[in-house]
């Protein structure tokens, strides 16, 4: 029986998942533990993934593919864009004083992060926003479905922390978006926040 198809493939959903850091060379170790298998099959899976070119192999170690990960973000962001843009939209004509007043608060939060130099917490208020956006878009399924996605975009942007140069065009965005959703101008904030996406998908593909 073929013991390396199971483990390439439960491997190749690791990657996908984001369950392995792809900045990081990849523990072979660890997929020995995590999978109870031989370190002899884990390598012919990785051997296999390579061949695929979902991972590279350089000085005896395996690394994920850059490849691969810049087609995942890609992947990603041509639904995300399309999805958040009609998100924005709808918030526009749908958030509540209560929503945007959220979202206020929210973006007031980003100063603070930047001033601190905590890319860490940046991340997380970032998110947040986001997360207040899908709600004030007042469509459920379309909340659910973007931040399914935003939170491998998120994984993606949390591996390459120590690389994070300034943000504060992207912060500005925000502001921005902020301002299109208090005017009640939906295809503005839809305009604006596929502009920031495109920007933050270069900054990610960039650093990792």
């Amino acid at each position: 029986m073929d013991q390396v198809e199971p483990m390439r493939l439960a491997i190749k959903q690791k990657l996908l998942d984001l369950e392995i850091d792809p900045t990081q060379p990849i523990d072979e170790k660890a997929l020995v533990r995590a999978t109870g298998a031989s370190l002899t099959v884990v390598t012919q899976a990785l051997d296999r993934l390579a061949a695929e070119g979902h991972v590279t192999k350089q000085r005896g170690k395996y690394l994920v593919a850059r490849t691969a990960t810049a087609s995942l973000v890609r992947e990603i962001s041509e639904v995300r864009t399309v999805l958040e843009g009609l998100c924005a939209r709808l918030a526009a004509e749908r958030a509540t004083a209560e929503q945007l007043g959220k979202l206020e608060q929210t973006h007031r939060e980003f100063e603070r992060v930047i001033k601190a130099g905590d890319n860490k917490a940046l991340l997380a208020v970032d998110r947040k926003f986001h997360q207040a956006l899908y709600e004030a878009s007042g469509n459920r399924f379309l909340a659910r479905a973007l931040d399914d996605m935003y939170e491998s975009i998120y994984r993606l942007s949390y591996f390459a922390l120590d690389r994070i140069g300034s943000v504060r065009a992207n912060v500005e965005e925000h502001s921005e978006i902020l301002d299109a959703l208090k005017a009640g101008d939906g295809r503005t904030a839809e305009r604006i926040i596929q502009q920031h996406i495109a920007h933050f998908q270069a900054l990610v593909e960039a650093l990792l």
